[in-house]
């Protein structure tokens, strides 16, 4: 199964311009006879928001989710938007498939320490959920949930087989070599304790100085990266998903088999 990691750069607060891009490597994931193409978080809109929120969040049955819907019978599609729900604002990821809609995560965890202002601007989610998909279990987290252990125990606890994560991650100065080592011993701990797979889709680009360093790979059941990105590039990736591998895991390390049945996914 080929999966697309389709690491973009984005214009901020441009919703057609970016539409137009994610249409653009839609179409070129088809062609390349893949199953999956993932987009970054907040894809559609650039992360810096801040007063611009309101202005691109989109209803998630309104128009434009509603021609990816389209565009998802050919392909699943993965990609971060700006929910607007109620008065409410949610940066928010939505696995779409078959002209349905199979999941959409809203972030749980907002940062607002350092450069980001996420609390200020977006309502938070309320949980973390494995969902069915072509490729098993799935779970999706937006960057900053990938940090909270809680995250990973609820998506441990639901038997996720493929865990998916959209960023907007920013490279720290001078630390260029630590912040993509830290994404790959996130997903390192989680593919080795759960067998499962790992997509890290990471933006590019810079926005009011700030650059994301994009680096998106596809690890494996063991702790494996299969295929990864290049730095500070956009770059259209194709990685192999092998459902295979997951049970060779369970057999190498069945750790699963130990837990409670609520763990085991019984």
């Amino acid at each position: 199964m080929r999966i697309a990691l389709c690491q973009i750069d984005t214009i901020l607060g441009d919703l057609n311009k970016n539409l137009s891009k994610v249409n653009h490597y839609i179409d070129k994931a088809v062609y390349e006879k893949c199953e999956l193409a993932i987009f970054p978080e907040l894809a559609l809109t650039g992360y810096n928001l801040r007063d611009l929120t309101d202005s691109v969040g989109l209803d998630i049955n309104g128009e434009k989710i509603g021609k990816l819907k389209e565009k998802s019978y050919e392909i699943d599609i993965v990609l971060g938007y700006v929910e607007q729900k109620d008065g409410y604002f949610y940066n928010s990821a939505v696995y779409i498939s078959n002209g349905e809609i199979l999941h959409n995560h809203r972030k749980k965890f907002l940062p607002d320490y350092g450069m980001f202002e996420e609390e200020r601007y977006f309502t938070r989610g309320s949980s973390i959920k494995a969902f069915d998909t072509k490729f098993g279990k799935t779970t999706l987290f937006i960057c900053e949930d990938s940090f909270h252990i809680s995250s990973q125990n609820d998506a441990f606890k639901q038997g996720t087989n493929f865990l998916i994560i959209l960023s907007a991650s920013p490279f720290w100065m001078n630390h260029e070599s630590i912040k993509p080592q830290l994404w790959k011993s996130v997903c390192l701990n989680f593919s080795q304790f759960s067998n499962s797979y790992a997509a890290f889709v990471n933006r590019t680009g810079f926005e009011d100085g700030v650059g994301f360093f994009g680096g998106s790979f596809l690890m494996n059941p063991f702790g494996s990266v299969i295929d990864e990105a290049a730095l500070f590039k956009e770059e259209f990736l194709i990685a192999e998903f092998d459902k295979d591998q997951i049970n060779k895991a369970k057999i190498m390390m069945p750790i699963l088999k130990n837990e409670d049945k609520e763990y085991a996914n019984e």
